[in-house]
């Protein structure tokens, strides 16, 4: 039963995630928190999304910008091991709150959806922007969500997004499971729920597929504002309620 629920929870949050550009783990987070614990989100959403990205990594292969990749990887691989190390070592309850206060700022950055940009990003901003947010997605599990604006200020929309991002990620995690194993923080647990979880969120992402191309660029845009706003939302009640 209980994997069951995570398959569903995967394909329900991975769904919304691929129209919105990120955040499916956001949806999952309080899920997970209440059904194995918190000490086992961070591990659990790296496996789930080891194996959701290769096939969406795929289905949009052919949108990948690769002058993103080429400053955002290297940056992300690096930030991915350094923030593991220092899960073991801290609480991060303090940076998921300051995530989450500027994330739940985000619709009044870009007024309402009725602007573009709100602020120029260069392509060499990626490299310490992927070491930042791989960083603190090791300590809290998720920060898909901060990454999304620098990427809608560089000009990337819908498909680009989305096929970056996954790409992006998958190396990531990938990173973040090998820094998890070898630092001790992974058990039988956390790989089944992660699995479970990863096989919904394939589905997700295949059924989201076909729905993107339906919706226009200012439909998409206003989606990934709502769901950062949401994301900082979530993590801020998380943050307050670890606190409390």
């Amino acid at each position: 039963m209980l994997y069951a629920g995570l398959i569903l929870a995967g394909l329900l949050a991975w769904f919304i995630s691929t129209l919105t550009a990120g955040g499916a783990a956001m949806l999952v987070i309080p899920v997970l928190g209440i059904l194995l614990g918190v000490e086992l989100v961070a591990p659990v959403l790296s496996v789930a999304t080891v194996i959701a990205n290769p096939a969406r990594a795929l289905m949009f292969r052919r949108f990948i910008r690769m002058d993103v990749i080429r400053w955002l990887l290297p940056g992300s691989l690096l930030g991915a091991v350094l923030g593991s190390w220092l899960l073991s070592r801290s609480n991060p309850v303090w940076i998921q709150l300051i995530l989450g206060l500027l994330l739940s700022s985000v619709m009044l950055q870009y007024r309402f959806g009725k602007s573009s940009y709100s602020f120029r990003v260069a392509a060499w901003w990626f490299l310490p922007i992927g070491l930042g947010v791989a960083g603190l997605s090791a300590l809290t599990g998720a920060t898909g969500p901060v990454l999304n604006p620098f990427l809608l200020n560089y000009g990337l929309i819908k498909e680009d997004m989305v096929g970056t991002k996954s790409f992006n990620s998958l190396f990531m995690q990938l990173t973040k499971v090998g820094a998890y194993m070898s630092l001790g923080i992974m058990s039988q647990q956390a790989w089944l729920a992660g699995l479970a979880l990863g096989f919904g969120a394939i589905g997700g992402s295949y059924f989201a597929k076909r729905q993107l191309v339906r919706i226009t660029a200012t439909q998409f845009r206003l989606g990934v504002l709502i769901m950062m706003t949401i994301s900082g939302l979530v993590m801020l009640a998380d943050a307050l309620r670890r606190l409390l």
